[in-house]
Formats: C-alpha cells, structure tokens, sequence
C-alpha cells in the first residue's frame, strides 16, 4: 500500500505532461530539460541543479545579447518613433554636421558589449564633434558595459569629440552616478532626451558666445 501511495505522489510529481510540452518547445530549452532530467537520474540531484542553472543561465545572456542592438540615426526617424518623456511622434530630426547619434537597445551587458564595439567605436570619424548614445531602450547596464562607455568617453577625447547620453532610464542611470564615468561623462552631458541632446551638441559645435569688450 506504501509503495502504491509513492508510485502515485512520484507521477504527479513528475508532471508528464508539462514536460512533453516543453520538449515540444525551442530545442535549446528542451536540451537544457534533457541534461538537467538525465543528470538527475544518473548522477545526483545537487549536480543536476547546478549544472542547470548555468546552462540555463548561458541561454539566457545568448538571448539577451541577441535583442541588444547598436545603429546609427540620420536626420530620418520612423513615424511611430515616440519619446519616452516627450510624448511626441517625431519623424524627422535636425541632426548637426559633425554629429553622430546612436540608438542602444538591449540590455547593455558583458554579453552585448561586443556589437557596442564593432558598431561604434570603429565608426569613430576624425571631423565628429559630438557623438550622442541614444539609450532610452537600454533597460539595465552592468560593470562590464560601464567600463565600455568609460573607454568609449576616452576615445572620444582623444578624436577632439564630446560624446553626450540621452533618454537613461533609472537603472543605468543610477549605475552612472555611482561610478567615476559619472565625473568623466559630466552631468551637463547627460540629457533628459534626443532634443535636449541635439540642443547641447549645437552649444558644442557652435562654441562659447564671443564676450563683449
């Protein structure tokens, strides 16, 4: 009688069906499902989890770096192109000469700091005078991305470029003010939106008001 209690609390424990659904699932999912089962039964429990949670884990920075995104803004936007804070529908932008603007997207991570270097910083011109990061669509920044934009700053010094961000959202935002790309950066140079950073690039490029003898 025992065993037959265990033998049913066992199956629906083991809910067969969830697991055929997954197995139905992408196939890297159904691989992870796989590993973890097989070590479970031939192995031992704690490895199993283990070795899980890091497959699991691996998946999901694939993931993440797959969705991150790095491209450059003309003065052409899409209609449905909205500001976060502006609330406004902007379809063209006054983008400067000697102004570069990038659109980030993604989380901003070890895992996405790659296509960040093959999109921007080799696309660094001698005769740009102001470089704008768009991150409005970057909901989270690590140390590794930090570092990046610190060394992107530096380059940017050395070209004669001021680089300016716009549109932070609160994570990266308070992962800036915390570190020391924050006294580096310049908080005048993080600006609310791509106005507001446009703005500043023309104060830039069109230099300080001559004074008055």
């Amino acid at each position: 009688v025992l065993a037959g209690i265990l033998t049913v609390v066992c199956y629906n424990m083991s809910e067969i069906h969830t697991f055929s659904r997954l197995l139905k699932g992408p196939r890297q999912d159904a691989a992870v499902l796989v590993i973890t089962f097989l070590l479970t039964v031939f192995v031992d429990l704690v490895v199993a989890v283990e070795v899980g949670v890091v497959l699991a884990a691996l998946l999901f920075m694939g993931r993440m770096a797959q969705i991150s995104d790095v491209s450059a803004i003309k003065n052409e936007l899409l209609e449905n192109d909205e500001e976060d804070d502006g609330g406004r529908s902007a379809s063209k932008l006054d983008i400067p000469e000697g102004v570069e603007v990038f659109d980030v997207k993604g989380p901003f991570f070890f895992g996405a700091v790659e296509q960040f270097k093959d999109q921007v910083l080799e696309t660094l011109e001698h005769d740009t005078k102001v470089v704008i990061l768009r991150m409005r669509l970057v909901p989270a920044l690590d140390a590794t991305g930090l570092n990046v934009l610190s060394d992107f700053c530096h380059q940017c010094r050395e070209h004669g470029s001021t680089l300016l961000v716009c549109g932070v959202q609160p994570q990266p935002l308070d992962v800036i003010r915390h570190a020391p790309f924050y006294r580096e950066l310049k908080r005048y140079n993080i600006c609310e939106n791509i106005d507001a950073a446009l703005n500043r690039a023309r104060k830039i490029i069109d230099g300080p008001a001559p004074k008055h003898l």
